[in-house]
């Protein structure tokens, strides 16, 4: 599926990012349907469209399998929350820290995990804002 969001003006496309995420996604049983990654590098805000399907099945299960995920890349996870089928949850890795918001369900995820590292956080909460509003 295209993504349902585009990225803000000034924000360039990032392939190796893409590629980079495509491999750290990759296992048996999920298929990766599409990546994007965008950013804005001088301010150090960075967002990841994702499309993936295979896993396990329902919402709640599609949810933890996507926290074990980050959990084995290193990321550290908080507030977690399943609600109508929109996953959302903050995560860290040194330098970055932002939000992830994804539809999950029927062994589907599609979402969006946008992040700033320290150079300008404060310049990247409203495209960042925007962009995971647009997953629903």
């Amino acid at each position: 599926p295209a993504a349902p969001v585009v990225p803000p003006a000034g924000w360039q496309r990032l392939p190796a990012a893409a590629t980079a995420a495509k491999t750290a996604a990759a296992a048996p049983g999920i298929t990766v349907d599409q990546l994007d990654a965008w950013g804005e590098p001088t301010t150090g805000c960075y967002a990841l469209w994702f499309a993936l399907h295979g896993g396990g099945g329902g919402a709640d299960a599609l949810a933890k399998e996507i926290v074990d995920g980050l959990a084995a890349e290193k990321f550290t996870v908080s507030g977690s929350a399943v609600t109508d089928g929109v996953f959302e949850l903050a995560i860290e890795r040194t330098p970055y820290k932002g939000r992830l918001r994804a539809q999950v369900g029927d062994g589907k995820v599609a979402g969006l995990a946008c992040v700033a590292n320290q150079r300008d956080p404060a310049s990247c909460e409203a495209p960042c804002k925007t962009m995971l509003g647009a997953i629903k």
